[in-house]
């Protein structure tokens, strides 16, 4: 059976940035995409599976239901911001810093950051977060100096370590780069960014020419770091990564350097698109999240997942839902527990258990606190 196409958008404005949410059933692929917008650009998109054979009409509420909720979300999150100013946590502040960032509302982002590194200078992740937005922005000298105050308070972070390379490259720096990724790959030799960003530097000094002793061996150097790259990261082996490779085996470092740094940013925008949490631990915080928002950012992430099997960070981003949706499980499971002693209060199993589902209960809110400081 033919199925009826639907279509919706909604255009939402706050400040400079206009938002649009499409929502459309793939009639071929089973599936409802509800795609977010802003300034002509793809944020993300979300997808809702229907059986096949599915009438017409539920079709339509599914396609009503899905794109309602995408934009509940955006207008609960703009209209969070607008009362940001009534937050002092500096962990909800990194929170909702994250989720605008993710929303590509960088400016407004970075005004949330920047008070949640006021409020706690020794807040090391919301260093880390505020570097990545100014870094977003080209404000590198700016991010440079959040990165450096990140490194400083944790230096044994390899993901700190990167992204202050990468600060450093930006600013031509690449000598001070090499040494970060260098240490970078000290913490964890199965780095894979790291090593795309060493090959990255020796490029550039080759072209720079600002250090000697890098230059030296600096084809061979290049070539490790690019191989190392490619093994551990199969994903970034694409049409650019090829290119980038032939140009350097050529001698065109110029280009070699512009197709490996499309390759890094691809990458990156990827990733920003599939891996926020920082949305539902903030939500959580607030007395927001429900269970529906955590059920449908598994979907989100296990799809993520099929296409990117090797990103840890996914992997760590389903846990997380998973383990918000475990604390609804167990809060249900007691209200059962109770409406069952309430009507028969001498009911053995039931009280047992519910001692069993409660002391669960306060275990898995420990672990939720965990997650809310990061």
């Amino acid at each position: 059976m033919t199925q009826q196409a639907f279509k919706l958008n909604t255009r939402l404005a706050t400040g400079d940035k206009e938002y649009l949410i499409q929502t459309v059933n793939d009639d071929h692929g089973r599936r409802v995409l509800t795609s977010l917008f802003s300034n002509g650009e793809l944020l993300e998109t979300f997808e809702e599976t229907f059986d096949a054979g599915i009438k017409n009409d539920d079709l339509k509420k599914l396609v009503n239901s899905t794109h309602e909720d995408k934009k509940r979300e955006l207008e609960q999150l703009i209209d969070l911001y607008q009362k940001s100013s009534e937050i002092t946590d500096p962990g909800n502040l990194h929170y909702l810093g994250q989720a605008l960032y993710y929303k590509r509302m960088y400016h407004e982002s970075i005004k949330l950051l920047e008070r949640a590194v006021e409020l706690d200078p020794e807040f090391h992740e919301g260093f880390l977060s505020l570097g990545v937005v100014q870094f977003s922005l080209n404000k590198f000298k700016d991010a440079c100096q959040s990165f450096s105050r990140a490194v400083e308070l944790r230096p044994g972070y390899a993901d700190y370590r990167n992204h202050l390379g990468e600060s450093f490259l930006a600013l031509d720096s690449c000598k001070r780069a090499v040494i970060e990724f260098d240490e970078a790959l000290k913490l964890n030799i199965y780095y894979g960014e790291a090593y795309l960003n060493q090959a990255m530097a020796y490029i550039l000094n080759a072209i720079r020419r600002e250090d000697f002793n890098l230059f030296t061996n600096q084809e061979e150097m290049t070539g490790k770091a690019l191989e190392k790259a490619s093994v551990i990261m199969p994903d970034i082996v694409d049409q650019d990564f090829l290119e980038g490779q032939k140009f350097f085996e050529q001698g065109n470092l110029e280009k070699a350097f512009a197709k490996f740094l499309t390759c890094r940013e691809k990458r990156r925008q990827k990733k920003d698109a599939e891996s926020s949490s920082f949305y539902l631990k903030f939500m959580l915080g607030t007395g927001r999240l429900n269970e529906k928002m955590i059920t449908r950012r598994i979907k989100s992430l296990q799809n993520a997942l099929s296409n990117n099997p090797h990103y840890p960070d996914l992997h760590y981003e389903l846990a997380v839902a998973f383990t918000l949706l475990g604390r609804y499980i167990h809060e249900k499971a007691v209200e059962e527990y109770k409406k069952a002693l309430s009507v028969n209060p001498d009911f053995e199993r039931a009280q047992k258990n519910l001692k069993l589902a409660e002391n669960e209960l306060k275990g898995t809110e420990v672990i939720i606190k965990a997650i809310l400081k990061g």
